[in-house]
Parts: structure tokens; sequence; C-alpha cells
């Protein structure tokens, strides 16, 4: 289900410049992303608009915007409550702005491994979490699994928490990811997505954290050799489409949308997985330096962070599995 929040006219960042009722003439609108175009999430992102096109015969095409070019995650987001933009892709945890519980699946080692995260995310959590972004302007198609993210840097190999002490750290803008970067005793920087490279490249950083996907397709692996399985969570993102400009669209076209959405979630996960293989291989293959870590000593060190915070999420935190 999606919520519908009010009719207004679609502006200029759709490609919707048609009266919403000339459902027989094309819609051209716009899927803002931030990440780099060799990213599977932006194959996924095709994927679905080539079931747009298909679904609705011909009268919406979607047109996907990578790397960043309509502006960073939380600008993104804003344009599609205004309804500005039609769709776009963003962290789950990016949008801590509207509602703090929507960082709750940033926790650290909240999820045991892939398959429980999407588990969650395909039943009563991930359900939750739909509902609270409708309640702003959201409507969530899909989620995309972001893979598990890892600690990467310029300086060493990190083995303990005690490696990572005196690191600068990107971080995405989510108060968990700061608090957790602190207690490990590094230093948080938080940056938006499509800045991370520049900052590592500038030595503003001397690393960060995510999935080996995005660090190959990203080429950090030119300014940070070191990447450290620490899997210490596991990324949720979401296809998200702006209710104001989904309200205006026929029944048929908000129902092929729907389910464009749905099939590019699991085409997105089926990618992103064949895609983590062939990118660890590469990493290696291209001189990145991969190592194992003490998970045990990062679970202890970041104990506190886990339960102040999963307090503050109420109802969400009740419906992660319990990770422990």
């Amino acid at each position: 289900m999606w919520a519908v929040v009010g009719a207004a006219g679609a502006g200029l960042a759709t490609g919707c410049n048609r009266s919403p009722s000339a459902t027989t003439e094309t819609l051209d609108v716009l899927l803002g992303e931030s990440v780099q175009p060799t990213s599977p999430m932006v194959a996924a992102e095709k994927f679905f608009a080539e079931r747009v096109a298909e679904l609705t015969e011909g009268q919406c095409r979607v047109t996907v915007k990578p790397g960043g070019e309509l502006g960073d995650e939380q600008r993104m987001a804003e344009m599609l409550r205004t309804g500005k933009l039609a769709f776009c892709k963003t962290l789950l945890a990016n949008l801590t702005a509207y509602d703090k519980r929507l960082g709750v699946a940033s926790l650290p080692y909240a999820f045991n491994g892939r398959d429980q995260c999407l588990d969650s995310m395909r039943g009563d959590f991930g359900r939750r979490c739909s509902a609270i972004l409708a309640e702003h302007g959201l409507v969530m198609l899909g989620f995309f699994y972001a893979g598990d993210r890892n600690f990467y840097n310029r300086e060493r190999a990190i083995h303990t928490p005690a490696d990572l002490k005196g690191l600068r750290i990107r971080v995405p803008q989510s108060i968990v990811s700061i608090d957790m970067i602190n207690a490990l005793g590094a230093t948080a920087v938080p940056l938006a997505t499509n800045d991370v490279g520049s900052a590592l490249k500038q030595g503003l950083v001397d690393g960060a954290e995510n999935s080996v996907i995005f660090y190959m397709t990203e080429q950090h692996l030119l300014h940070a050799p070191y990447l450290s399985w620490t899997r210490h969570q596991h990324g949720v993102d979401v296809l998200l489409a702006s209710a104001k400009w989904l309200s205006e669209r026929p029944a048929t076209m908000r129902d092929a949308i729907m389910e464009a959405g749905r099939l590019a979630q699991e085409e997105e996960i089926r990618l992103w997985v064949a895609a983590t293989e062939e990118k660890t291989a590469l990493a290696q293959q291209q001189g990145s330096r991969l190592n194992e870590v003490d998970v045990a000593a990062f679970r202890r060190a970041l104990a506190k962070v886990i339960s102040s915070h999963r307090s503050t999420f109420g109802d969400l935190a009740a419906l992660l599995p319990d990770a422990d």
C-alpha cells in the first residue's frame, strides 16, 4: 500500500510537463541516484525503468540519473516530498531527519548475515518502515540490499577496535553511525555519499566504511588499500517514489509502478550477490589488502552504542531479529 498526501503539479525535475489527466501521452520522469553508473543498484534501477515502460505500455518512461547528478540523497528525498522528482534511491538511515526510527537498521550487528536482513525487510520490519515513510510523502517501492559494511582506510589493517584509534572515518549522516565510529576510537566525519571519493583523495578522511561493491565501483581502492571484514552493518537502501507525484497518476499506472518496484527489488538482490563475489575477487587482483577481524572485540566495544540507541527506536527495534 502507499499513501496519498495531496495533489500537486509535476515539476520540471520530474520530467512531466503535461496534464496528469492526459493518460495517453508519455510521461518522461527521472530517478535520482548517488552512486556511480557501474553499481549493480544502477543496473537494477534501469531494470525498474524497463519494467515501468513495459507495464505502462509506454505511457511512463523513467531515466536514471546516477552519480549524484541531481544532488545528494537528502536533497533528492526532499525533492520527492515536494513532487519535484518522481523517484530516487537512498540509504534508509539517511532519512532519519523525517523520523529517527528509520536509523534502526544501521545499528551495529543488528542482523546476523544477509539472509536475516532480507527476511526482516520482506516481513513486518520492512512493512513498518514503509508505513513510516508514507507518513512523510515517500512511497517505498522496494528495498535494495546494500551488502555488509566494512572498514577501509589508507593507513593500516584493522584487526581490533584499537587499530581504528586516531583515524578519521567517513560515515553517513546518521547519529548511530557517528556514535559507532566514535565509540571505536576513531573520529566520525559525516559526508554525503558522492563526496567520499574526493575526501579520500584530498586526505580529508583516512578511510570509510561500506560494502566491497561500493569500495570498488567508487574506486576507493586507489586511496584506501586496506579493507577489513568487520561486517558491522548490513546496508538497507530504499527505492522511493514521490507520493505527491504518484497521487496524480491513474490507478493503472500506479499499480504498474508498484509492481515494477517489487520486481526491481528482487533483481537488485540477485545482482548484488553476484557482484559481491566479482568485486571481492577484483579487489584482491588489484592489490587490496583484505583481512578478517576479531568480531567479538568489535561487538564488545559497541555494546553500549547498541543498547543506548536500540531503546530509542521503539516499535521498529522490537521488530528486529535477535542478532546476538
